[in-house]
């Protein structure tokens, strides 16, 4: 949701499409690392990008030292790449499956894995909040939606540990208005179809990204049978959601209900986090930093503790997500950790 208000670097301001979230920026506005740090990488001259590959494990040699990748390129042919460092940011599933699958005679339970932590108190979000339908038209067709917001309930909310920021929720297509139609009204039929048209737009959708609790059973692990395309075991998931985590997210539903009553809503419905686990977008935490190697995977500049040449930087790394979006979290860490890569690291090696 990083938009240009403005235009910069070649890039148009944002035009307030409403369907920005899950399609293409028609203008270039929204900001990925498509458009901005990778064309600046390959700008330098020394950023070589290979697409439509997969990684098969971190190569290791006879001391355990990671020194390259295997990977199948775009036709499907297992290649090697040798490589002084090492750099997994695959995010929470995939950096964790990608460690669990390298293993070695000093890892035999998977790269970082000496102590069990990897793939372990996976989270995302637990989305909460309510819809509130209105005497009249609240649809103004500007987009993206998730323009209003407060930290109200952040921090400091009593006998709850964490909470969340509540913002107005995204504008979304008509078909997709069915994830927020009130539980008295049918899934289908002509009941519905008359709820849609007439509730579309007069609807406000308030929502907040509630702060999950870590679970050490929330957990990544290899699926013993179903492989992948190129014979490379699957993650499998598995766990569910900390109990206060669903305490949390009622919470806040009613703060959100609230917010919309106050607002002049005739109706209001909330939406609070069930126990299943939460494995969907914002996923963080397998590879989680710590200072003691017993109870984390990587340090404080995100490198494995058992390995010199390894880092995880991306949102595996968090011990939680906190109440917001991990987005700028995980830009500020993968600059620090980057940071100081570079002024520990010399040759084919670190500093001591």
């Amino acid at each position: 949701m990083l938009r240009n208000t403005v235009p910069y670097n070649g890039r148009r301001a944002c035009m307030r499409c409403r369907w920005c979230v899950g399609f293409a920026c028609e203008v270039n506005a929204r900001t990925g690392t498509h458009n901005t740090v990778i064309p600046t990488a390959l700008a330098t001259g020394s950023c070589e990008l290979r697409t439509d590959c997969m990684t098969k494990e971190i190569l290791l040699d006879s001391a355990g030292r990671a020194n390259g990748v295997a990977y199948f390129d775009a036709s499907d042919r297992l290649q090697r790449q040798t490589a002084d460092l090492v750099i997994v940011a695959g995010g929470a599933v995939e950096s964790a499956r990608l460690l669990l699958n390298t293993r070695h005679r000093l890892f035999p339970d998977g790269l970082g894995n000496r102590h069990g932590w990897v793939g372990r108190n996976l989270q995302s979000h637990s989305y909460a909040g309510a819809t509130g339908l209105f005497g009249f038209d609240t649809f103004d067709d500007l987009g993206p939606g998730a323009s209003i917001a407060i930290s109200d309930y952040n921090h400091g909310n009593p006998g709850l540990a964490g909470g969340a920021m509540l913002a107005n929720e995204f504008i979304r297509l008509p078909y997709q208005f069915m994830g927020q139609v009130p539980p008295w009204v049918p899934r289908w039929g002509t009941e519905h179809k008359e709820f849609v048209r007439d509730a579309y737009r007069r609807t406000i959708v308030i929502m907040g990204p509630v702060q999950e609790m870590p679970l050490a059973d929330a957990r990544v692990q290899l699926d013993a049978k179903v492989k992948d395309h190129w014979g490379i075991p699957v993650a499998r998931l598995s766990g569910g959601r900390h109990p206060h985590t669903i305490e949390i997210g009622r919470y806040i539903a009613t703060k959100a209900e609230e917010w919309l009553k106050e607002a002049g809503a005739v109706h209001t419905w909330k939406r609070a986090p069930a126990k299943s686990l939460s494995g969907g977008q914002h996923q963080a935490g397998t590879c989680r930093m710590g200072t003691d190697p017993k109870t984390s995977v990587v340090d404080r500049d995100c490198r494995i503790h058992d390995m010199d040449n390894v880092y995880v930087i991306d949102a595996s790394v968090h011990v939680t997500n906190g109440g917001f979006n991990p987005v700028l979290t995980i830009l500020a860490k993968a600059y620090r950790a980057s940071e100081r890569l570079l002024q520990g690291w010399k040759g084919t090696k670190a500093r001591s």
